[in-house]
């Protein structure tokens, strides 16, 4: 997961340089997740939600609100940095409107609050 992390963060930079605020701001979210989901995993937690081909995840609605209150990796606004990373990502993939230019620059810094903290 670290290295997918690193490589969605870097994603995510190169998108946002080159205009694609779109995929820069799904990516930003993704660099956070994944690296969110490496330090549970570093701390012996796994993901409950099973895949119909049997992996695991972490749902993504939910997690924000498990990385603060039930695991306490991250404080109230950090929680709250994360669910706007989450719906930044949910315009750029589902909806019509496009993640404006502003909006992917902060994808792109709110996601150092979660990429491999101290």
């Amino acid at each position: 997961m670290e290295s997918k992390a690193r490589d969605n963060m870097n994603a995510a930079q190169l998108l946002t340089i080159n205009g694609l605020y779109d995929s820069s701001a799904s990516r930003a979210y993704y660099a956070a997740y994944l690296a969110a989901w490496y330090h549970l995993s570093n701390i012996g937690i796994q993901p409950g939600h099973k895949t119909q081909k049997g992996g695991y995840y972490w749902r993504h609605d939910l997690f924000p609100e498990l990385l603060c209150d039930e695991y306490k990796l991250v404080g109230p606004l950090q929680m709250k940095k994360f669910e706007l990373l989450y719906s930044h990502r949910i315009k750029a993939d589902y909806y019509i409107d496009r993640v404006e230019k502003e909006e992917a620059a902060n994808s792109t810094i709110l996601r150092f609050c979660f990429i491999f903290p101290g």
